[in-house]
C-alpha cells in the first residue's frame, strides 16, 4: 500500500509518499503506482520551481519526503498547488482503497 501523507503546521508544510500501490500489474506497470508516481514527481518540480524558504526534496525507491517553510513569499502559490496535487491523491485513495490511502494533519503548534 501506497501511504501519502501531508502534515502542515506552524513554519512548516511536510510531503511524505512511501510505499508501492500493489495494485496489480498491466502490460507490466501497475498503474496506480505510476499516477502515484507522476503525481509525486509533479510535486516536486512543481514546488522546487517556487523557491520556497528550506524546500528540501529526497527520493527512492517506494518513497519521497518533501518540505519547505510556510513564511515563504510564494506560499499561496505552493498551497494551491498542494491542494491540487493532495486532490489528485484523494481521487486515487477513492478508486484503490487497499492500495492508496491520504492523511491530512493540521497543526497549530
Amino acid at each position: 500500500m501506497t501511504q501519502v501523507c501531508y502534515e502542515h503546521s506552524v513554519g512548516k508544510a511536510d510531503l511524505t509518499v512511501m510505499g508501492h500501490c500493489d495494485a496489480g500489474r498491466i502490460n507490466g506497470m501497475d498503474l496506480c503506482c505510476c499516477a502515484v508516481s507522476m503525481l509525486t514527481y509533479t510535486a516536486m518540480e512543481a514546488l522546487g520551481a517556487m523557491k520556497l524558504s528550506g524546500f528540501r526534496s529526497s527520493y527512492g525507491g517506494g518513497w519521497c519526503h518533501i518540505c519547505f517553510d510556510t513564511n515563504s513569499a510564494d506560499f499561496d502559490k505552493a498551497m494551491i498547488a498542494i491542494d491540487t496535487l493532495l486532490k489528485g491523491y484523494a481521487l486515487l485513495a477513492r478508486s484503490y482503497p487497499e492500495n492508496v490511502s491520504l492523511i491530512r494533519r493540521k497543526s497549530n503548534e
